[in-house]
């Protein structure tokens, strides 16, 4: 019988090798044509199909390789070249079973081996994968991001959805990334804080609005917000309606979200700034056509034109940063829970208190966590010790709040806080859009990029007026839109200054 391949491949270990080389030909066919039929990319399951998988191919070349490499230099030594095929005699009923059971043991592995292939490729897709492997719970590396991620408005938007995208450029720049950062994972040589890589992220026209394309488009949206003065926990409301831009069904472009986007072709502006805080060269191109350059000072000696790598096109990560992964505010934590009843607003400064609580210092979680029931516990024994007795359940679960906004908001060990990563959606707590409308930036025909609180929204009041039975209710404009008396310093400052990090 004529043999396909030449005598020194038919050994047992290049058989071995053949055998594992077409089981993992076979599987990466299997997970392939599943990637292309699915609805939804999967970029991390091309771990399994483009680099795991392959490697296990190459092992089973391996195997071919040094068999026919042995069974040469056997044959070279002198070692006998005729091999013969065993002799089945299908008559026999020994011979007949063994042959059966083979056939179905082959075929199970085969299963097996399939099935296991797949659920390891649907495991790499989920945010278990990446919740467990780098920020799970405990001492690990970002836990608070993953904690962060599960109470975002993203929570149910896979983590390679975001993070990667579909397409090969992207994923093999952040597996070249990650394996960075494993290196340093192991060489002990991770920053803390790590540093967000702003540099990196991938334009949001190919992954936010992807989701954040939506066919109406609305010129105003309403937010109602609630605050709690810090020394008597008075409660103070406020409507925020947002100017969103040019109101439509359709145009003849494709709609936005809001003005940045509803009425400009292109905004670019200097990234020189690692953390892009600092912006003094901003370009405008608007739908009209009108094109407008703004520099801080309004001259180009001052803030000059940056080089084509410094300049980066505005998109939604811009002021959206944390959109996935907030840190909020103790502040705005306690606005929280004060507002849901999670925290008694009747406890006598619970905010003043529960801020001072989370902001501490602290080496670990369960070392903040017993700090913040402490400090709680502490205050109203000794400052208000009828209400200790008194509301002793509304202190125990505010305290149980707390301390599950603290491991959702702060992480000890990586230096975590919402100081170090701070959100660009407003201004309240870091510059935000003052980085820009800072009434600083100036056009060369003398346009200025404003801080002026209307341009982008509306601050409203209810006032609710009348007996029991017959109330009315009044919808009026804030000239003023602080809730306490500050003067005109408003107008000159900015918020950040007095609620931000730098005034801590």
């Amino acid at each position: 019988m004529k043999k396909i391949f030449p005598q020194t491949f038919y050994n047992p270990l290049s058989l071995v090798g053949a055998v594992v080389f077409f089981f993992n030909i076979g599987l990466i066919i299997f997970l392939a044509v599943v990637e292309m039929l699915s609805k939804h990319s999967r970029p991390y399951a091309d771990i399994i199909i483009f680099m795991v998988l392959p490697l296990i191919v190459s092992f089973g070349l391996v195997l071919i390789v040094v068999g026919i490499i042995r069974e040469r230099r056997r044959l070279r030594a002198g070692g006998v070249t005729e091999s013969r095929f065993p002799i089945l005699d299908f008559n026999d009923t020994k011979h007949r079973t063994l042959v059966i059971v083979f056939i179905c043991g082959f075929v199970l592995v085969s299963l097996l081996y399939a099935f296991a292939g797949f659920k390891t490729y649907e495991y790499t897709e989920s945010d278990t994968f990446c919740g467990i492997l780098c920020h799970s719970s405990g001492q690990s590396l970002h836990r608070a991001e993953n904690q962060a991620y599960s109470f975002s408005p993203h929570a149910k938007v896979g983590c390679s959805t975001c993070h990667v995208g579909s397409g090969i450029e992207y994923f093999v720049l952040y597996k070249v990334r990650g394996m960075r950062q494993l290196f340093n994972l192991i060489t002990g040589r991770v920053p803390r804080p790590i540093p967000t890589p702003v540099a990196d992220l991938r334009p949001a026209q190919a992954v936010c609005e992807s989701c954040h394309g939506p066919k109406y488009q609305f010129y105003e949206r309403l937010e109602a917000r609630q605050y709690f003065l810090s020394e008597s926990n008075t409660p103070w409301k406020l409507d925020l309606l947002l100017k969103m831009g040019t109101a439509g069904l359709k145009t003849d472009r494709p709609p936005k979200m809001h003005w940045h986007s509803s009425t400009t072709e292109e905004i670019m502006y200097d990234a020189s700034d690692p953390k892009r805080v600092v912006i003094p060269w901003v370009h405008v191109k608007r739908l009209d056509g009108k094109i407008r350059t703004y520099r801080t000072t309004g001259t180009e000696s001052a803030a000059p034109e940056p080089k084509d790598d410094a300049k980066r096109r505005m998109d939604c990560v811009d002021c959206h940063n944390r959109a996935g992964h907030p840190f909020h505010h103790p502040s705005d934590i306690l606005n929280a829970l004060m507002s849901t009843g999670l925290v008694d607003p009747s406890l006598p400064d619970i905010k003043k208190t529960a801020v001072k609580a989370l902001e501490g210092e602290y080496r670990t979680f369960d070392e903040g966590k017993e700090a913040i029931r402490k400090t709680i516990t502490d205050f109203y024994r000794t400052t208000y010790p009828s209400v200790a007795k008194a509301q002793m359940q509304a202190i125990d679960r505010a305290i149980t709040s707390l301390q599950g906004s603290y491991g959702r908001n702060y992480d000890p060990l990586m230096k975590v806080s919402w100081k170090n990563f701070p959100s660009n959606r407003g201004h309240r707590h870091a510059l935000g859009c003052f980085r820009c409308h800072d009434g600083k930036h100036v056009s060369e025909d003398g346009a200025v990029l404003s801080k002026d609180c209307n341009l982008c929204h509306v601050l409203l009041e209810h006032q609710v007026s009348g007996k029991k039975d017959v109330k009315s209710a009044v919808i009026r404009v804030l000239t003023y839109p602080h809730p306490v008396e500050i003067g005109d310093s408003y107008l000159a400052m900015n918020c950040s200054d007095c609620h931000g990090a730098a005034a801590e």
